[in-house]
């Protein structure tokens, strides 16, 4: 998870070296990321779709591989088509990577998996922390060096997939649950799982926009640029903070809770970002808050409609469309109407992520969990573990 969240945070600290070599424009350099999160949609979905196919192991060993052929492919390419369709290929299996560890952890690692997923992407976002890091020390110029080094770092991982069983996959857990917990057509599964994409699409919309704009809007506040990027690291390593710190809250706290608690104070710290003298630590504040976000969602969403085999799926491939998607929009907005629309804009999707979760909430309140024991997926000499499903009863137990 560390390499995928560097891989996300690496194109824009490169893009002024991508632009000197292949001669473009930086909105052109700039398309490498959109690239690579278009392969990250498609990894999401294919390797979804083979994944009883195939099973856990496989389809772990497969992704780092693909990253792996796309990293190095990226480094070495010495044309823009073929550096952008290696950033395609690198999407391709961190989409993958993405999907799985978190579909593993949360599922295959019974009542413990909350909380090791809010780990395990607290670690994509020491990622995105490092990345930059290691940038400004070798430079921008060496980017291929990075991306090669970052390539052959997966060689780890994949070493270590022999641990993972190959069967069962969450699928076969949820069809060796109980018939009670497969029933999720009647709650009404089509509007539930738009519900999820949207709070994931909006919420990744506002994560990258201040990800991508935070510099631009602080440097116009008055500060050097140097001061700007350094606020924006902040706003990373508190959202990766917020991961970490929420992991021992996932146990003994509703996911529905997390998330839309977490949804209020996000759209609180945007709002205060117009005061002066607070933007900064308004954005900040705005990581912390949005960093418990996604594997809580994972998890609400597990226990709401655990026997939709796709809906972990198109949830991630949402949020990534949204990281795709509103970023250039904000652009847009700002070139129209100037930086300072920014937080009123940011403000707006945070309005609408908060109103999406708590209509969710009101929908599925009443509704609860039931465990069922199964062999985990992870890992290999791991005894017997609880994963979740979801019945129509009310008591709760596993993975609260």
């Amino acid at each position: 998870m560390v390499l995928i969240g560097a891989l996300v945070a690496l194109y824009g600290p490169v893009v002024p070296a991508l632009r000197d070599r292949f001669g473009l424009s930086e909105p052109a350099a700039g398309t490498a990321l959109a690239a690579q999160s278009l392969g990250a949609v498609v990894g999401v979905l294919g390797f979804n779709a083979v994944h009883d196919r195939i099973g856990n192991r496989a389809l772990l060993a497969s992704s780092y591989l693909t990253m792996l052929a796309g990293t190095v492919a990226f480094g070495l390419s010495g044309a823009w088509p073929l550096t952008q369709a290696a950033a395609v290929v690198t999407g391709l299996g961190l989409g993958g990577v993405d999907f799985a560890v978190s579909r593993l952890f949360l599922i295959g690692l019974g009542f413990r998996g909350p909380a090791l997923l809010n780990v395990a992407h607290g670690c994509f976002g020491l990622g995105t922390v490092l990345a930059p890091a290691v940038v400004a020390v070798t430079g921008p110029g060496r980017y291929g060096a990075t991306f090669i080094a970052i390539g052959l770092l997966t060689l780890i991982p994949l070493a270590c997939v022999r641990g993972i069983r190959a069967r069962p996959t969450p699928s076969e857990l949820a069809e060796a649950s109980p018939a009670p917990a497969r029933r999720s057509g009647g709650r009404g599964t089509a509007v539930v799982l738009a519900g999820f994409a949207a709070v994931y699409m909006l919420h990744f919309a506002v994560q990258s926009g201040i990800g991508n704009w935070e510099p631009t809007h602080l440097h116009a506040l008055g500060r050097t640029m140097t001061g700007a990027t350094v606020a924006t690291s902040a706003y990373w390593l508190a959202m990766t903070a917020g991961r970490f710190l929420v992991a021992p809250l996932a146990r003994r706290r509703s996911p529905a809770a997390i998330v839309t608690g977490a949804c209020a104070l996000m759209t609180v710290s945007v709002l205060l970002v117009p005061v002066p003298g607070l933007a900064p630590w308004a954005y900040a504040a705005a990581g912390l808050c949005i960093g418990p976000l996604f594997p809580n969602g994972l998890n609400w969403l597990n226990r709401s409609v655990p026997a939709a085999g796709n809906a972990m799926a198109y949830v991630i491939a949402a949020a990534m469309l949204g990281s795709v998607a509103f970023p250039p929009a904000l652009g847009a907005v700002i070139e129209e109407y100037g930086v300072g629309a920014l937080p009123l804009t940011l403000a707006a999707l945070c309005l609408l992520t908060l109103a999406a979760g708590t209509a969710l909430a009101r929908r599925l309140r009443g509704t609860g969990t039931e465990t069922v024991v199964a062999r985990a997926a992870l890992p290999r000499e791991t005894a017997p573990t609880e994963s979740t499903v979801r019945t129509t009863g009310t008591r709760e137990k596993g993975a609260s």
